[in-house]
């Protein structure tokens, strides 16, 4: 019998179109002869399914043509004249939303709570390596490299502009990168080498977010990016990419405006030497210690003069599933995306068949009146 997978992509993200994009490979790569896949766009808040038979569908996309759904009880309901009509079951969810709900944790919660095991890391990973700003406290708690930062939030800006801009001045050098806090694909980062260009690097930065990361940028180095996930057998580590940019460091034109979802290119493995299998090494512990699941992408730059490691960022939901870095592997689409499915089905099944029920036996005993009761503990 086939396994149903709900595919579902999109979201009130600015990597919504990616995610279009992602989400059109995975449903190809996924064998019909194994999978019943129903994909399923999330649009405004909203979950919708039709036919969706090419990405033309989504530009734009149109409500009305398709089908409204409703998760009800780890369901996909058709809902029709506020009637709820049973539609789909998934054995598993093949998660696909680049940034916004697909990787802040939303979407990991909502499937949490209705019982379906999914493809990405649960709510608290996928919130802490959502944000730029808290992921590298854990970073740090970890002894890894990480370039000198700064974070506040745009109200603080706003209503003290001098004096943050003083606190950053003295402790930052420039050159400075300037990101949102909470989004990816390079969307809204800047490099500022003097006050000016920082001004107008984090007046971009918040139209986007509510809090702004500023770094300081390395100006000898080479973006590394390596993916990992989790199958039957274990973790599996790819083989690490060098992503080529025309700019000095990878923006959103570099990765997808090229018409390919590897934008300008890249080089695999990255010709860093040696460097490569500490990445590697690096990129399996991180994996491990942070609980994370399905595929994820991790983002370095190296100091390859002195032969330096530094963690940039984690993706939980990378572009294209980071599949083309396995294939280095002898690890092809298909075969990640069963591996990544067997195993999530296989854990959330084991993981149910631990859970005991626990009973305090408080309000079978309780005999309170109409005033409240002093509790202790």
């Amino acid at each position: 019998m086939k396994k149903k997978i709900a595919l579902i992509f999109g979201g009130r993200s600015v990597e919504r179109d990616i995610s279009i994009i992602t989400a059109f490979q995975t449903k190809t790569a996924l064998d019909n002869q194994k999978y019943n896949v129903l994909p399923i766009y999330l649009y405004e808040g909203d979950f919708y399914t039709g036919d969706m038979k090419t990405i033309k569908d989504f530009a734009p996309f149109l409500p009305s043509a398709n089908k409204k759904l409703v998760l009800f009880s780890g369901v996909f309901c058709l809902l029709k004249k506020n009637k709820l009509t049973p539609l789909f079951k998934p054995d598993v969810v093949v998660n696909c939303c680049h940034g916004g709900e697909g990787e802040n944790g939303t979407i990991a919660g909502i499937l949490e709570y209705n019982g379906l095991p999914h493809t990405s890391p649960d709510l608290f990973q996928s919130a802490l390596c959502m944000d730029k700003t808290e992921s590298k406290v854990i970073f740090d708690s970890m002894f890894l490299n990480t370039a000198k930062s700064i974070s506040f939030f745009r109200h603080e800006y706003e209503n003290n502009v001098d004096a943050i801009l003083e606190k950053i001045e003295s402790k930052i050098k420039y050159p400075m990168i300037v990101k949102p806090s909470h989004l990816g694909s390079s969307i809204g980062i800047s490099v500022a080498h003097n006050l000016e260009q920082l001004k107008s690097a984090i007046d971009i930065a918040i139209e986007f977010d509510d809090k702004v990361l500023v770094e300081h940028k390395l100006t000898d180095f080479v973006e590394v990016n390596c993916a990992v996930y989790k199958g039957r057998n274990g973790v599996v580590v790819s083989s690490t990419e060098q992503p080529l940019s025309k700019s000095d460091f990878l923006s959103f034109e570099d990765k997808y405006v090229a018409g390919k979802m590897s934008g300008g290119g890249h080089v695999i493995p990255a010709p860093i030497g040696d460097l490569n299998r500490q990445i590697e090494e690096l990129t399996e512990r991180l994996y491990t210690q942070l609980g994370l699941k399905g595929v994820v992408r991790i983002d370095y730059l190296v100091d390859t003069e002195r032969e330096k490691v530094y963690i940039n960022e984690i993706n939980t939901v990378p572009g294209s599933l980071a599949h083309y870095l396995f294939e280095k592997k002898g690890v092809s689409f298909e075969e990640m995306l069963d591996d990544i499915i067997e195993h999530v089905e296989a854990e959330h099944l084991d993981k149910k068949s631990r859970v005991r029920n626990f009973s305090t036996g408080v309000l079978d005993n309780f005999k309170g009146g109409v005033k409240s009761p002093k509790l202790k503990g």
